[in-house]
């Protein structure tokens, strides 16, 4: 199950115009999509053909469940033999903590972790907006990690990348989306927490297999 989001009525008027102006100019993965937020998070080959672009929650228990359980074989099986590479999205919507963990990721990413820390935030989860990221856990989580203290610190304080979560948001809903976690391979839009069956066809058949 996919966690949602309620939309607007017009936005959900204008979902089939906008995915298809989507989908003409080639989906989320392409240049406008790495410029709306800064540096975008990338697992894998940079240079990898096939990318599977996710929108995603740290809050969202459907998108822990995925990147404890189906994000391992992804990677075994397509990202770290360079086939397909992992494009992250913050569709951060559930509440402040939502924002906050977001932020703090890509506060790890300034050295080079953010992807240990994606992953220590989804084992991390514990109710929604009831203190488990607050900035003194995300700093804690850091620590755990061994990230520079101070650097760290300060970016979690300043919401150094608040900007940037805000502006995912807001490409987000410019799309229509209403769950998390949602993915593009491609044009083929998977929602929810779905088996790795389901993204190993999608992408075999994006792979010419």
């Amino acid at each position: 199950m996919a966690r949602t989001l309620a939309l607007p009525g017009f936005v959900v008027a204008a979902i089939a115009l906008v995915v298809g102006i989507f989908v003409l100019s080639g989906g989320p993965g392409g240049s406008a999509g790495a410029t709306v937020a800064g540096v975008r998070p990338v697992l894998g080959d940079a240079t990898a053909s096939v990318v599977i672009v996710e929108y995603g929650d740290f809050q969202c228990p459907s998108c822990g469940a995925f990147a404890r359980s189906v994000e391992p074989q992804l990677r075994a099986a397509y990202i770290d033999s360079g086939l397909a590479r992992l494009e992250w999205h913050d569709f951060a919507w559930i509440g402040p903590e939502s924002r906050e963990a977001a932020n703090a990721a890509r506060c790890a990413g300034d050295q080079g972790r953010f992807w240990e820390f994606h992953d220590r935030l989804y084992q991390s989860q514990a109710g929604e907006n009831q203190g488990a990221f607050s900035r003194d856990r995300l700093k804690a989580m850091g620590a755990g990690l061994g990230l520079e203290p101070d650097a760290f610190g300060a970016c979690v304080d300043s919401g150094r990348y608040a900007g940037a979560v805000q502006a995912d948001f807001q490409a987000v809903r410019s799309l229509g989306l209403n769950g998390t976690p949602t993915f593009f391979i491609g044009s083929q839009r998977i929602v929810g927490a779905q088996p790795f069956e389901v993204f190993a066809q999608v992408l075999d058949a994006q792979l010419g297999r």
